[in-house]
């Protein structure tokens, strides 16, 4: 989590030094980002560096991972700051265990609620907290440092912690054997290390120690280290699930033959259509809405196929299909599937803004499956996902492939490309669906498709309070020529536009539509 009312903290410099970090890291110098409090502009700095050491050490996989770890143990060492600010203003000794207790009793109630002073003090303060980028030859390691010693006690639970997070099979063995997370030794901490147990790194990769004045969560990493065995086991858990899918319908395979084969005839693909009813009546709705202007009312499916063309009948016929598989066998699909239409809109019309029209069809249909994984994924163990979600009310793991990670060892995006794999769709789709998420590791073939759904997808979810502006893409802003917020902004309501007109006129239509 970002503290409750960072943004509005005053005094709180973010140091960097040196200052030039990417010369830094391009000479393999040491590096270290400093504050007190975290907000938004720390975290923006934090996940620029993190990507840049990564990106040159061939380790940008584990980009999303170490962004949730590294934040956990920030967020663990800004408390134990606030911790004994706070023991201090109460003139109580945090070293006496009744003191203690009585202390920690009202401590979170006090301190991470609107109108505490208690992180405006700790941004007066010379308690803060350091992050240490130290890249080797073979090894990379990150130090989070906050400057006092933790507890004997508190690092004993830490260690306790740790251990039992390498001994569960799943999140879900956590649960109930968690106690207390007031000590920043909880579940985050225990979520945490699963996601580094899960990208195959060993216990001793991650150590917490302190040299009597600092505490000190030491990250190593190193290539050397990985066990790909974690892989393995999660490619035989999703399997059975993803031979089962059934196979793409065999009519709109046909068609999709047909609208390839430059031989046929408008007529042989309209005689193909009518013989399905349920498409029948898609191609002519699609052909009256308001995404095509017509002088008057398509009454036939010849005439649907000359306005939609051979391009969109394909995208309709792609959706047709995912839609009769998915909506039949989970019940979840309508659902994400009504969430994915604005991310299509917006990413489509991207496409349009920045004149690759060749990919706004695209575009459209990448955004719109983006999310069939995570479809499958919450019906293979729903009530666990459930559960995370509710813990990641009070923890920053609201993310929702960092979740999925956690409890299954693979997110919806990686998935989502599988079964597009075994649909044998197009190479650019299926990557678009895997990458839209982790732009930084597109291949370059498909990075002008999969950065236009990204920032779809961006768009989208800063509408639904899931996304920031601070931690997009930096080489995705670079790619749409975007370096100010101001110009963020202004795309984003063009397409809001964009999108409210499309409704309204959808509306206005759908009367004509039904008569």
């Amino acid at each position: 989590m970002i503290l409750e009312g960072s943004q509005q903290i005053e005094n709180n410099p973010i140091v960097l030094n040196p200052k030039n970090y990417r010369e830094a890291i391009d000479n393999n110098n040491d590096f270290y980002l400093q504050f007190s409090v975290f907000t938004p502009k720390a975290e923006s700095h934090l996940i620029k560096v993190l990507h840049l050491y990564l990106e040159k050490l061939d380790l940008l996989y584990l980009k999303d991972m170490l962004v949730t770890i590294i934040k956990e143990l920030i967020n663990n060492a800004i408390k134990a700051n606030a911790k004994r600010l706070y023991f201090k203003s109460r003139n109580m000794d945090i070293t006496k265990k009744d003191e203690y207790r009585q202390g920690m009793e009202d401590f979170k109630d006090d301190v991470f609620v609107k109108g505490s002073d208690l992180l405006q003090k700790l941004a007066d303060s010379k308690l803060v907290v350091r992050v240490f980028f130290k890249a080797e030859k073979e090894n990379f390691r990150i130090n989070i440092i906050n400057n006092i010693p933790i507890l004997e006690e508190e690092l004993n639970k830490i260690h306790a912690r740790q251990k039992k997070a390498y001994s569960y099979a799943d999140i879900s063995d956590a649960f109930d054997d968690v106690l207390d997370d007031s000590e920043g030794a909880g579940l985050g901490l225990i979520m945490a290390l699963m996601l580094f147990k899960n990208a195959g790194f060993p216990p001793d990769a991650f150590e917490m120690k302190t040299d009597g004045k600092f505490t000190i969560a030491a990250i190593k990493l190193s290539t050397t280290l990985i066990d790909t065995s974690s892989q393995r086991k999660i490619a035989e858990e999703i399997s059975n699930e993803v031979e089962n899918l059934p196979s793409f319908p065999e009519n709109i395979l046909e068609i999709q033959r047909l609208c390839t084969n430059p031989e046929a005839t408008i007529k042989d693909i309209s005689n193909a259509i009518k013989r399905d009813p349920g498409l029948t009546t898609a191609i002519l709705k699609l052909a009256n809405s308001a995404g095509y202007i017509t002088s008057k009312r398509v009454e036939t499916i010849e005439e649907a196929v000359k306005i939609i063309g051979t391009k969109g009948i394909n995208t309709l016929l792609v959706a047709s299909g995912v839609q009769e598989i998915m909506g039949a066998r989970y019940k979840k699909f309508e659902t994400i599937w009504k969430n994915s239409y604005k991310a299509a809109f917006y990413s489509q019309n991207i496409a349009m803004q920045i004149k690759k029209t060749k990919l706004s069809e695209f575009a459209y249909l990448a955004a719109l499956l983006s999310d069939i994984g995570q479809i499958v994924l919450l019906s293979i163990k729903p009530d666990e996902i459930q559960r995370l979600r509710e813990i990641a009310g009070l923890k920053d793991m609201s993310e929702t492939n960092l979740l999925e990670e956690i409890s299954l060892g693979i997110s919806h995006s990686t998935l989502g490309s599988i079964i597009c794999q075994k649909w044998h769709f197009n190479e650019a789709l299926v990557k678009a669906i895997e990458f839209h998420h982790r732009p930084h590791m597109a291949p370059e073939k498909f990075r002008d498709l999969i950065y236009i759904v990204y920032l779809g997808y961006v768009y989208n979810s800063i509408e639904t309070k899931n996304f920031r502006f601070e931690i997009v893409n930096d080489d995705v802003l670079h790619y749409f020529n975007i370096q100010k917020r101001e110009e963020f902004d202004r795309l984003h309501n063009i397409l809001k536009d964009a999108y409210e007109m499309h409704i309204e006129e959808k509306s206005q239509k759908a009367p004509e539509n039904n008569e």
